[in-house]
């Protein structure tokens, strides 16, 4: 069996804590990359958005290439990855 490895994100915190899975790579090392990269560019939109207008800085959220579904909250936005098997 081979292994992927899964990078997501998330915001929020309790009942209000939102996951949402990124992308799936063969190479872990791509997904620690991402991570990395997807953590600095939320990072960057956390600061450009905040004080924005809810529709505008939605519609700066969807230009996120690294991560088009991107959610950021007070709590700020974090990347992870897990490694699952994948059967044929």
């Amino acid at each position: 069996m081979s292994k992927i490895h899964v990078v997501m994100g998330s915001t929020g915190e309790y009942s209000d804590r939102s996951e949402w899975p990124v992308r799936a790579f063969a190479s872990e090392e791509k997904a620690k990359e991402l991570v990395a990269s997807a953590d600095r560019a939320a990072k960057e939109l956390a600061v450009t958005t905040q004080g924005m207008d809810w529709k505008k800085a939605s519609e700066l959220l969807k230009q996120n290439k690294l991560d088009p579904d991107v959610m950021i909250d007070y709590t700020g936005t974090t990347y992870y990855y897990m490694t699952v098997e994948l059967e044929a």
